[in-house]
């Protein structure tokens, strides 16, 4: 086993143990505690605001003050109940069955955890990974899970995986088409012929070949 391996086994694990040791309906409660605030929040932002408006004068420091503290506040209403109706649970008969869903969702949920954190992995080429990740006995099984998560994002958000020399040779026949092109376009340069700057006959030789030819009559 490489780092990876020891890293994804140690997160499983550790969430594992922690939802065991909280139970499900805890964990639950807590997953439901966080997306209920947030949702408040939304829904209550703009009343807050308008009330925490005439008391700061700044609009960004407003907003932040408004969406804050309503989340914040929210948060800790929806964790002190959650927290009474787990210790309930706890108190209960159902103690051994919700350790027992608690241990399975915290495996499911470190399985989630190392699966996102590998499909982050995207915006990095394969080619230019580390061999501890390549190399990996759990890269399989966690490439495996990050396309299974690919499956819910945004057609926006999805990354093909793609290297950079195969990215070079995608765009090789288009530049090799657009350097042809750009020959094609351009005309060919015409040679100029220059003049003969030769020496010609001199004086005397232009006597010699004259008597020549006179002897030659």
């Amino acid at each position: 086993m490489n780092p990876l391996d020891i890293a994804v086994i140690v997160i499983i694990v550790l969430s594992a143990i922690f939802a065991f040791a909280r139970g499900f309906v805890r964990e639950a409660l807590s997953i439901a505690a966080w997306v209920g605030a947030a949702a408040i929040t939304v829904y209550a932002f703009n009343p807050v605001l308008l009330a925490v408006a005439p008391i700061v004068n700044n609009a960004l420091l407003a907003q932040l003050i408004a969406g804050f503290g309503v989340f914040v506040v929210s948060l800790i209403v929806l964790t002190i109940i959650t927290g009474f109706l787990a210790r309930m649970v706890r108190s209960s008969a159902l103690s051994p069955i919700d350790r027992t869903l608690g241990f399975i969702f915290g495996l499911a949920r470190g399985v989630l955890i190392v699966c996102l954190a590998y499909l982050a992995l995207d915006f990095f080429p394969p080619a230019d990974r580390p061999p501890w990740i390549k190399d990996a006995k759990s890269t399989p099984l966690l490439q495996r899970g990050a396309d299974k998560l690919r499956t819910f994002l945004p057609e926006s958000w999805k990354i093909k995986n793609a290297s950079l020399d195969e990215a070079i040779q995608a765009l090789t026949p288009a530049a090799e088409a657009q350097r042809a092109m750009r020959a094609l376009q351009t005309p060919a340069a015409t040679t100029v012929a220059r003049p003969d700057r030769s020496p010609g006959y001199g004086k005397n030789e232009s006597r010699q070949l004259d008597r020549l030819i006179d002897t030659q009559r």
